[in-house]
């Protein structure tokens, strides 16, 4: 029975999205987001095995790509548990077609990435022009001297045809 995303569901955590998977019937499976420790590790995850990779200093592109496979092969079990409910599906990878999970991990990206990317970077610029007023505002204040203002002079300026002696 495919699991259905209630209006309920998507109103109280709109970053729960759905995808199909299945290779010869799909289903409708739910993508969770990520929590903040499940992001932090995946984070890590990665981080830490491109380090690795990176170390070794063997940087060829086929070299790569085939590093990335190894690490997404060992970690695929963890990874799908931290989005989706797979206690039930014993050997869910044999039921995702590569093609579906290309779309889960645009899934994960979009909703755990990008997004906070996006927000961060708002939330950056809007910091970075508080504190640009604000030290504008104290740049400003501190150095107005006080000055005595004349608007009339006692005696005639200076003119070209007419210097004056020093």
């Amino acid at each position: 029975m495919p699991e259905k995303t209630t209006n309920d569901d998507k109103r109280l955590n709109p970053q729960i999205r759905e995808t199909m998977i299945g290779v010869r019937s799909l289903r409708t499976k739910k993508i969770y987001p990520l929590s903040l420790a499940d992001q932090l590790k995946m984070t890590d995850l990665i981080t830490e095995a491109l380090n690795a990779f990176f170390q070794k200093g063997d940087q060829e592109d086929i070299v790569f790509v085939t590093f990335l496979i190894e690490l997404i092969k060992s970690n695929i079990n963890r990874i799908l548990g931290m989005v989706m409910d797979i206690k039930k599906d014993k050997d869910i990878l044999s039921e995702i077609t590569n093609f579906q999970a290309s779309e889960i991990a645009k899934i994960i990206y979009e909703v755990n990435y990008e997004s906070v990317a996006k927000n961060m970077k708002g939330l950056f610029e809007k910091v970075k022009s508080l504190l640009a007023l604000e030290r504008l505002s104290q740049t400003s204040a501190n150095d107005t001297l006080s000055t005595d203002l004349k608007t009339s002079t006692d005696g005639a300026g200076e003119t070209e045809e007419q210097p004056l002696d020093s």
